[in-house]
């Protein structure tokens, strides 16, 4: 009976850590997935369960129906097993728009923006920001999803998938656009500032946010020395 219970628990532990994998791997989007699974109508449930038959086999799906009304009350966890299952199944159930958002959450979740930092002079600032603003935008090109994760869910190897992967880096290279659209204006007030800035300031320090990540802007103003502020201090 003891060795029973040890095959229980070492059984009880591996699910629970193939259930943490799968939520890491997926960004955590299982949990919405399987929220909408309880949500299905009655309809829709009995043709993810046929569905589910001919692609897991008789036995497997015969678990499901039994086991749906326990996993529905909460007395019995989905095992990770059977959730990455539901995440092959129910998606393709759902309205393009529900499909559309747990796309985009398991894309932002997988993409690792990039931080830029950029030390400059007031002359230059302009000059040298372009180059690492475009490299930051084409760094977004790399939030496509992983062809590993893609080939753990059918459907998110489709055309659909990959037509909703292309309207959400369109929308974060547009946000962009639009973000340093509104930059000119707050680089014309930084250009003011600059002209205005007391003589012992050394250095003017500004962060750009975009989709793609964040860039450290530092503008270090050339020290004046006491016989030229006393100079300009005379010609005043």
């Amino acid at each position: 009976m003891g060795w029973d219970r040890r095959r229980f628990k070492r059984h009880a532990s591996r699910a629970v850590s193939q259930r943490q994998e799968l939520s890491t791997t997926f960004g955590g989007i299982d949990h919405d997935v399987e929220r909408l699974f309880f949500q299905l109508s009655p309809e829709k449930i009995e043709l993810l369960f046929d569905r589910y038959e001919v692609k897991y086999g008789r036995q497997p799906a015969n678990y499901a129906r039994n086991a749906y009304p326990k996993w529905k009350n909460g007395s019995v966890k989905l095992s990770g097993q059977t959730a990455e299952r539901l995440l092959n199944l129910v998606p393709p159930l759902l309205p393009f728009e529900t499909r559309f958002e747990l796309i985009k959450k398991l894309r932002r979740a997988k993409f690792h923006k990039a931080n830029l930092y950029v030390r400059t002079t007031p002359e230059r600032w302009r000059d040298d920001l372009g180059p690492v603003i475009a490299k930051l935008i084409g760094h977004g090109n790399k939030a496509m999803l992983p062809d590993r994760i893609k080939g753990r869910v059918a459907w998110l190897a489709n055309g659909d998938a990959a037509a909703t992967e292309k309207l959400l880096l369109a929308a974060d290279q547009e946000e962009a656009i639009n973000r340093l659209a509104y930059l000119n204006a707050e680089f014309a007030r930084m250009d003011a500032m600059l002209t205005q800035l007391e003589q012992y300031q050394t250095s003017v320090s500004h962060t750009i946010n975009l989709p793609q990540g964040t860039i450290q802007v530092s503008i270090e103003i050339p020290k004046v020395s006491f016989f030229e502020r006393f100079k300009n201090w005379l010609g005043r």
